[in-house]
């Protein structure tokens, strides 16, 4: 799919904002390797587990990048959106991880991360349309809603596609926002679940997802699962689904049986 119209428009921004970024010639082709050679954009699959059978019920894409890039994947993607290049590189890591999605269960769900300008996209939606299993699109807050966002997603939602908040409380979205849109997944923040032992606020902000989720009747998923203690705090609530951690270790997707 032609999508070079928004990138150049992209990119021109970009240069107005961040002249001293966008000079960086260094960046830029570390960018480009990133896209034309498969083996520097990489795919970790990390299993969402239903907390009460202990079975897989979905996997989430993870971008992995070479360790010599020296920033962790979510801040290269950070670098291109300045660089005016996110539309590029969330689309290659879009079709990477479809790509490596061969050895995923057929009955559990593939969910891949999308900025909400690029889950808007034409283009990118054609790519998530043409797929046969079932996706969930997981649209991330580090970027503000767009107020045209709820229509522009309704032909995933017409085809049986998914919707899920990422990194719920974390980011610009208000819960207004993010009920707009009406996802059928709000996953919470991992920042927050990490310290319900020790802040209230996390605790606040925890309790007052899960709560809008189920009067709504989503589905919630605690992220950053990832030892007894947070297990044993997180089974005191009412959440169904959790996510290990997004950054310190690289799962796999278990064979197909």
């Amino acid at each position: 799919p032609n999508m070079s119209g928004r990138e150049a428009t992209a990119r021109f921004i970009s240069s107005v904002l961040w002249p001293e970024l966008t000079r960086h010639v260094d960046l830029h082709q570390r960018l480009d390797d990133l896209m034309t050679t498969p083996a520097n954009l990489a795919t970790a699959f990390q299993p969402i587990v239903d907390f009460d059978t202990g079975s897989a019920v979905g996997f989430e894409a993870l971008s992995r990048f070479p360790e010599n890039y020296g920033l962790p994947p979510r801040k290269w993607f950070d670098i291109a959106l300045r660089l005016g290049r996110s539309l590029s590189l969330e689309v290659a890591a879009l079709e990477r991880a479809l790509a490596s999605a061969t050895d995923i269960p057929a009955d559990c769900f593939i969910a891949v991360n999308l900025s909400p300008l690029t889950a808007m996209d034409p283009a990118v939606q054609e790519i998530l349309l043409e797929q046969t299993r079932a996706l969930v699109v997981e649209i991330t807050e580090h970027e503000p809603f767009p107020d045209t966002l709820a229509d522009a997603l309704k032909p995933l939602r017409d085809s049986g596609i998914r919707l899920a908040i990422d990194d719920a409380g974390a980011g610009f979205a208000s819960f207004t926002q993010m009920l707009r849109i009406r996802p059928d997944i709000i996953k919470i923040d991992g920042s927050f679940i990490r310290e319900l032992g020790s802040d209230p606020m996390s605790r606040t902000i925890v309790s007052a997802i899960v709560q809008i989720g189920h009067q709504r009747g989503l589905e919630v998923v605690a992220e950053w699962v990832d030892d007894i203690r947070v297990r044993e705090r997180v089974r005191r609530r009412p959440v169904r689904l959790i996510a290990g951690p997004s950054g310190s270790r690289r799962p796999t997707a278990r064979p197909r049986r």
